[in-house]
């Protein structure tokens, strides 16, 4: 029970400080030292190692020769290339989708639509990569979730509709079978979504100009 509440407490502070960075409060090239952050939570150092270890995993954070961590720099153009992978990978994926998952799908999307509930779009997420039946590929596909497109998603995107148009599109192509269409539907949703993420990045630059 202990390993697993560990694991839950590391999450957490993983994705508090992944927003962070993404939101521009915590800047490039800031330091963050496991005992400071540790302390603001009130929290054991461990489970902030292993959150900070994570981040640098995940390209977030640059190991410091003091053990502390820095915030890598990362440019409006370098979102626009980790997006467009996402969307190569994400295509992939959702080409494995039986073609009777377009209904469910489509139902989804058309909810997103008539609301601004902004969790259905990530739970549209969340059941396109069940429909693969893989572990292995859904647990590699949360992580990409978990980041940028979480972040996009809950946090700076101000309606659905854009979203729900595309993601109907996506489960209209699922359901012809057609690969070129579905990769076709995945990259426009996904550069959608980088788009609006340089646009943060580029807003917050100025404000710090």
């Amino acid at each position: 029970m202990k390993k697993i509440q560990r694991k839950q407490t590391r999450d957490h502070i993983t994705q508090m400080l992944r927003y962070e960075i993404l939101s521009g409060n915590i800047r490039a090239g800031e330091e963050l030292a496991q005992e400071s952050i540790a302390e603001q939570l009130g929290l054991s150092r461990m489970p902030v190692r292993e959150a900070l270890q994570s981040l640098e995993q995940e390209g977030f954070l640059i190991r410091l020769p003091n053990r502390h961590m820095q915030v890598a720099h990362l440019e409006p153009d370098h979102v626009s290339h980790i997006f467009r992978v996402i969307a190569v990978m994400a295509a992939e994926l959702f080409t494995l989708i039986p073609s009777t998952a377009s209904d469910v799908l489509s139902a989804r999307a058309q909810a997103l639509a008539s609301g601004q509930d902004k969790t259905l779009e990530l739970e549209f997420h969340l059941a396109l990569i069940a429909y693969v039946n893989n572990r292995y590929l859904e647990k590699a596909y949360q992580q990409f979730l978990d980041g940028y497109i979480s972040y996009v998603i809950l946090h700076l995107k101000e309606e659905c509709q854009e979203s729900a148009l595309l993601l109907m599109e996506l489960s209209a192509a699922i359901g012809r079978g057609q690969h070129d269409e579905i990769v076709q539907a995945t990259q426009r949703y996904f550069l959608s979504l980088a788009e609006i993420m340089r646009q943060h990045m580029k807003d917050w630059e100025s404000a710090e100009a």
